[in-house]
């Protein structure tokens, strides 16, 4: 398999006209990322490195001292005298000790497990299992509950917040002497040295422990500088998505690389709230938490009046026309720029607002973002960089040029990535940021890659004409009627987000003769419609279980489809009366659904949906 190629590069630290190491053979010099850090401390000193939110304020922590409690983690782990093959277990949400406890094992050479905090059980028992980890830290109470009831043997376990009578508390473990060659491993480390395991999201079966090295997560570093530019070391960038997900780790490890101040706070419905405080100029988020900001603004506007939906919608075409111009490198005309001004007052600004108002970036992956609520931001002045990638390529495979982003398209391969179609349209990818394969899975490793290199993604994608890539579905999600028809389920399930009657959305219809939907629905705006039309209910199953309802949300769900394929427009639906949640299994931690645990779990339900008519009123089962 190939590893890092003869180039050599120039990698900054402290923004765009900091120091340079450099990356190539190791021969030629290689410099791991972690040496990034401590240059960008003895720079920065007093400046802050990062913000976190406790007790309603938020705590400012210096360079100097985020790189005194990363030597000070690093000290303990070498004193806990880890064998050569051990590995250390972060089972933790977001918090600033996640980066302390993973830096401090870059430094002391130490090969970190990264454990959503989301897991399900099983996925935390097969984890451990396979991994075995001699020191694990955890991320409070509850999840040392969950750990200790999964793993048998999860070996020495310290906990970062809280306190569990099984558990070394983390800031005892931290108090020791910081050693004199806490850093002495840094220059030994090698660009093909193991950084990390982080286990994919299993959305189409179980998981499995991706083997991502120094040099993996450094070409990620060096190509970002060149899609990102305009950002400096006076930036701000906003932790909102899990940091055990390569995608958030990675852009944590670019910004500090970078010298931008970071912003922790924990998932919840709060870190909307607390975005103007920290007004970041750049956000990593997956398209089901901006549809969701998207539906919300557009509720709030519509609340107003009933007029000033169609303004919005004005000022959006408005805005788009503009933006246009500008990326065609035009000066827009006066008459433009005057309405263009008056829409930015009316609309624009406050929805940059939401944001801190100082957004320049949203780095959005995971999933294709759809036409409208791409447009809608661009309209806004806000960039939209849409971006491809999964754990296996340590994150981006392709970006968008800065300003450059089209609707429905990932953009461009970065550079030193080579991306084909092989059978049946499926991408495959070969370079610098490609894993050494899966964790003593040995078989599946092999499956996964091409005779000559390529690691196949499993997913389904097109070369536009202007060479930007656009993916299509997964191979493994495709769904097949019985009529041979392909439906492509995350297009139609994203084109659904869209309103702000459904909350969540599964296709279905493998090997049948009908396309189906099993539907969340926003319960608030059901039981309105249902107050308006005089229907009596006592609970979420009786509201559903009425065929003026289920009508109410066909009809819906029509109007949206209406311009697809005859083929995809949904015929059969099925409304269920609890969310898909991660704690369940059904989603991943980046909020996508994992489709076999939910057709597992609505097995009967989709059965029963054979029986009704696509004619009939009654043709929706409603689900507890």
């Amino acid at each position: 398999m190939r590893r890092f190629s003869n180039r050599q590069f120039l990698l900054p630290f402290g923004g765009p006209f900091g120091g340079a190491c450099i990356l190539g053979e190791d021969e030629l010099g290689y410099a791991p990322f972690i040496s990034g850090i401590i240059a960008n401390a003895k720079k920065y000193k007093e400046r802050s490195a990062y913000e976190v939110y406790r007790d309603d304020h938020w705590e400012k922590v210096s360079w100097t001292q985020f790189l005194t409690n990363i030597s000070k983690a690093a000290s303990a782990v070498l004193n806990f005298s880890l064998a050569p093959d051990d590995l250390v277990a972060v089972y933790a949400p977001n918090c600033p000790q996640w980066h302390e406890i993973d830096y401090g094992c870059m430094a002391a050479k130490v090969v970190t497990v990264a454990v959503h905090a989301t897991c399900s059980v099983e996925a935390v028992r097969q984890i451990f299992t396979e991994t075995t980890p001699k020191l694990t830290f955890v991320g409070n109470a509850e999840l040392a509950e969950l750990l200790f009831g999964a793993v048998e043997n999860p070996g020495h376990v310290v906990i970062l917040e809280g306190e569990h009578p099984k558990c070394q508390k983390y800031a005892d473990f931290v108090n020791v002497e910081v050693r004199s060659d806490w850093d002495a491993k840094v220059a030994q480390t090698k660009a093909d040295d193991l950084w990390t395991i982080v286990y994919t999201s299993g959305t189409t079966g179980a998981v499995r422990g991706a083997m991502l090295t120094h040099g993996n997560i450094v070409y990620q570093i060096l190509r970002h500088r060149d899609r990102l530019p305009d950002l400096t070391d006076q930036d701000r960038s906003f932790c909102m998505l899990p940091l055990s997900h390569v995608f958030e780790r990675g852009w944590s490890a670019i910004q500090y690389t970078w010298g931008m101040t970071y912003y922790y706070c924990k998932p919840s419905p709060e870190i909307i709230r607390l975005l103007p405080y920290a007004a970041p100029s750049v956000i990593c988020v997956v398209p089901r938490i901006l549809e969701k900001i998207y539906t919300a603004i557009h509720e709030k506007f519509a609340q107003r009046s009933k007029a000033m939906q169609g303004i919005v919608d004005k000022c959006v075409k408005i805005g788009c026309q503009y933006q246009k111009e500008l990326l065609e490198g035009k000066k827009p005309g006066l008459w433009l720029r005057m309405r263009n001004k008056v829409a930015d007052k009316l609309v624009f600004s406050k929805v940059r607002h939401v944001f801190g108002g100082h957004i320049k970036h949203l780095v959005v992956g995971s999933a294709s973002l759809t036409a409208s609520v791409h447009e809608f931001f661009r309209a806004c002045g806000i960039f939209i960089n849409n971006g491809y990638g999964m754990t296996e390529t340590t994150a981006t495979i392709s970006s968008t040029p800065i300003g450059r982003s089209i609707p429905g398209m990932v953009g461009l391969p970065m550079e030193g990535i080579e991306i084909r179609l092989g059978q049946d349209n499926e991408i495959q990818v070969r370079g610098d940021s490609v894993m050494v394969g899966y964790y003593k899975k040995p078989e599946e490793t092999k499956a996964s890659f091409t005779e000559d290199g390529f690691f196949r993604t499993g997913d389904v994608g097109r070369f536009a004409p202007n060479g930007y890539l656009c993916i299509t579905d997964r191979i493994k999600d495709m769904i097949r009627t019985s009529t041979g028809k392909y439906v492509a389920p995350q297009y139609l399930e994203s084109r659904l987000a869209l309103s702000p009657l459904i909350e969540q959305a599964a296709i279905i219809g493998e090997g049948r003769s009908w396309v189906g939907a099993l539907l969340v629905p926003n319960f608030s705006k059901l039981e309105e419609y249902a107050k308006k039309i005089g229907l009596a209910f006592s609970s979420r199953e009786e509201l559903v279980g009425y065929p003026e309802i289920v009508n109410f949300v066909k009809s819906t769900i029509d109007d949206l489809l209406s311009d697809v394929a005859k083929h995809e427009r949904v015929q059969r639906i099925a409304l269920l009366t609890h969310p898909f949640t991660i704690q369940s299994g059904e989603l991943t931690p980046t909020l996508k659904l994992r489709r076999k645990i939910i057709l597992e779990r609505y097995h009967d339900l989709i059965a029963s949906m054979d029986a009704f008519d696509t004619t009939s009123s009654k043709m929706a089962p409603s689900a507890v």
